[in-house]
């Protein structure tokens, strides 16, 4: 299908970074603010998007400030491997704090695989407070668990991972099923977390795995970001995948995983890549044009064709349940406070600047 065959449905990207991507963070000057959020409104336009909830740390304000009721932002919480870089002594506040400043919820954070030496748990004692604080506040999540279990094979981890280092066979890794017991673990004692897991926990190449794991947290959604494992391990069992995705259309939510390193053009790709697979029954490869993250398989992805209500709510209404009908406004007083405690001048600089640009002339 081309885009101008697409269903004429709002559409949110639940899971797209900007300001950073992983451990890369550029300096956040006003110019690479403005340059990056241009693109991500050319993504959204050329896209056919009617929002989008990004990543990035504080620079998602910058994208509130500069695109009012257009764009969601998550608040930063450190990933398993990196939480020296936040003390926290009063989760509940810190929390608190970043709803009041006008982020919309958490993430992405989560545990993709670091070397044990680094490695703190989902379910110990750094991350506990914040999920009873998430829970009680009724703040949502997006948490990335695990990675490809190709990651963890030699024979089976495709090159471009192994150039990232994005494989577990060389040291000591915590292995998959660990990484997925903390998750569970938090699960069992936060039955009313608000918790959308990124690139569909993985679990795409185990159906009735993903359909007990579902059965058993019914609080869980599933963001559909590629990882294309997933639509080709989904391709593979494609009927009965169907009738999964329809029996929980109430749980999966559109999201992408467009950085602001990408061009265009590959942005574009990801969005034609998972929209194609829900909307049509084609068999389709990879485009050429797609990022290099994204492997070319032999075999076709094989359309699974939804109807269109299970379209209306993996697009949009699923995410807007858990995230709200529209972004939050931005409290500036407390964002100055904020950035000012984060050592973010010119990032607060940029934002002061974006909402003059906005106020109306008198």
């Amino acid at each position: 299908m081309k885009f101008s065959e697409f269903a004429d449905l709002p559409v949110i990207d639940a899971h797209a970074h900007f300001g950073e991507f992983g451990t890369w963070r550029p300096r956040l000057t006003a110019e690479n603010l403005r340059s990056q959020g241009e693109f991500m409104l050319s993504v959204m336009k050329n896209g056919r998007l009617s929002g989008i909830n990004v990543t990035g740390r504080e620079a998602g304000l910058y994208l509130k400030a500069r695109y009012p009721s257009m764009f969601y932002a998550g608040g930063y919480v450190p990933w398993s491997g990196e939480t020296e870089l936040l003390r926290v002594k009063d989760w509940n506040e810190y929390i608190s704090r970043l709803i009041e400043i006008g982020f919309d919820g958490i993430g992405e954070m989560g545990n993709k695989p670091v070397l044990r030496s680094k490695h703190k748990p989902l379910d110990g004692d750094y991350y506990r407070g914040f999920w009873e604080a998430c829970e009680s506040l009724g703040v949502p999540i997006l948490c990335h668990v695990a990675d490809p279990e190709e990651f963890w094979d030699e024979k089976s981890a495709p090159e471009w991972a192994k150039s990232r280092g994005w494989v577990y066979y060389l040291d000591d890794y915590p292995t998959k099923e660990e990484l997925y017991a903390e998750m569970e673990n938090v699960l069992d004692a936060h039955p009313n977390l608000k918790v959308t897991l990124c690139h569909f926990y993985f679990i795409s190449a185990d159906l009735e795995r993903a359909e007990e794991f579902m059965n058993r947290y019914d609080n869980v959604s599933l963001d559909l970001t590629l990882g294309i494992e997933l639509m080709y391990n989904i391709s593979r069992r494609r009927d009965d995948w169907r009738d999964f995705f329809i029996k929980f259309q109430d749980r999966i939510i559109f999201g992408t995983d467009i950085a602001t390193w990408q061009t265009l053009q590959q942005a574009l790709d990801r969005i034609w890549l998972i929209r194609n697979f829900l909307e049509s029954d084609e068999e389709f490869y990879t485009p050429e044009t797609a990022d290099m993250l994204l492997t070319r398989y032999e075999e076709p992805f094989v359309g699974l064709k939804l109807p269109e209500g299970a379209l209306r709510r993996i697009y949009c209404e699923n995410f807007k349940r858990l995230w709200g009908d529209r972004p939050r406004p931005l409290n500036l007083e407390m964002i100055i406070d904020y950035l000012k405690e984060k050592g973010e001048k010119e990032l607060l600089l940029a934002i002061r600047s974006v909402v003059e640009e906005n106020q109306p002339d008198c």
